[in-house]
């Protein structure tokens, strides 16, 4: 299915514009040294993510956990293009230094909100299957950083209302993820 061969590259493609947008943010000698260190962490953690979506590239088999519809792909990757474009604006302006510690803080919420959709989800609930390694899943991964993001980021958030969009998005992906390993895991196991 080519979207979804579309919808990989844009992951990707995401996560490497957040990878240099946390390694250009985390030599920021302006910006406070606890968000540098952060960043500099996220920096690393997408490097190694990236590793992930390299093996995705290669193995992946779609299974369409969540019944999509090819049109429904093809609004994904609308929604994807517009996202990268605003990430590809974003990066034009860092690289000028023209973005203050605030905007960052908000761009990496953003970043990072954008790759907890259903669809990411799925291929890295998929990825992690094929793989069959429990002692690493990617999906686990993601939601101990949004985790380990969002409280870092709360003293900086405070009347931000990003900051409850980021909190409500590692509910989400909690909840779909166990969806996920209820619903399939059991399927998976009965079919043995």
């Amino acid at each position: 299915m080519k979207e979804i061969k579309e919808i990989i590259d844009m992951g990707r493609r995401l996560d490497e514009l957040s990878y240099e947008t946390y390694s250009l943010f985390s030599k920021r000698e302006d910006f406070d040294r606890v968000l540098v260190f952060f960043w500099s962490d996220m920096a690393e953690w997408k490097k190694n993510h990236l590793k992930h979506w390299k093996k995705i590239t290669k193995s992946f088999v779609y299974r369409n956990l969540f019944n999509r519809k090819p049109d429904d792909l093809k609004v994904i990757i609308k929604q994807l293009k517009n996202i990268q474009a605003e990430q590809v604006e974003f990066m034009r302006r860092l690289r000028k230094k023209r973005i203050s510690q605030d905007e960052a803080i908000s761009q990496t919420v953003l970043n990072e909100f954008c790759l907890v959709t259903d669809i990411f989800l799925e291929i890295f609930y998929t990825y992690d299957e094929i793989v069959q390694d429990r002692a690493s899943s990617c999906v686990e991964e993601c939601e101990s950083h949004l985790v380990k993001m969002a409280n870092t980021l709360k003293p900086y958030l405070r009347l931000n209302p990003l900051y409850a969009v980021l909190l409500r998005s590692i509910v989400d992906l909690k909840h779909k993820y166990d969806f996920l390993l209820s619903t399939f895991r059991k399927m998976k196991k009965a079919a043995v």
